[in-house]
């Protein structure tokens, strides 16, 4: 049997009321790579309110521009939370963006803001501080004990849905009504 070579990249993984990591409540995860070798996700949902870009950025081409004020940032996940990841769409690309599909993109550096104040960036994107990662195995093992469900990934969830409807939305997206879920989970 052939293995898929991208396992769950491009998909988004939800987190189960069985969830049992606390930074993990509730939160739809966007999966960029996924290999025998370890995992890479951004948290989608969980909104850094108290924090602008411009606070973030110490950068005076990027200060104080409307065109990066109203990127939403997200708390990306607990690795590396220092360094910013920007999801966005196919119109921004250099030598450092992983396309994970045909729609959506991960850039991680410093051109993509100055792309943006110049009004040459992409259409959407979402900018978050670290990201969510898991070793060899890890993820799998995860899996199989009821922390993760799995949807496909779209970006119309990443993008234009409010943080706060992205875990039902995607709950329902494979049609699971969230009110009917439980925190135990069991097996035969």
């Amino acid at each position: 049997m052939k293995k898929n070579k991208k396992f769950l990249s491009g998909k988004f993984l939800i987190a189960s009321p069985s969830m049992a990591d606390p930074r993990f409540f509730k939160s739809v995860i966007y999966m960029i790579i996924h290999k025998n070798e370890g995992a890479m996700g951004i948290v989608i949902n969980q909104p850094i309110i108290e924090t602008k870009i411009n606070n973030i950025i110490n950068n005076e081409e990027l200060k104080d521009n409307s065109n990066i004020d109203n990127i939403p940032i997200t708390y990306g996940g607990p690795v590396d939370t220092k360094k910013g990841f920007i999801l966005h769409t196919s119109e921004f690309k250099d030598e450092t963006t992983i396309k994970v599909n045909s729609e959506i993109f991960l850039t991680s550096n410093i051109n993509i803001l100055k792309s943006i104040v110049k009004g040459n960036g992409p259409k959407k994107s979402l900018f978050a501080l670290g990201y969510a990662g898991w070793f060899a195995g890890q993820l799998e093992d995860e899996l199989l004990n009821d922390g993760w469900l799995v949807a496909p990934g779209n970006s119309k969830l990443i993008f234009e849905c409010k943080a706060e409807k992205k875990w039902s939305e995607a709950i329902k997206s494979i049609g699971i009504n969230p009110n009917f879920l439980s925190s135990v989970a069991g097996k035969c």
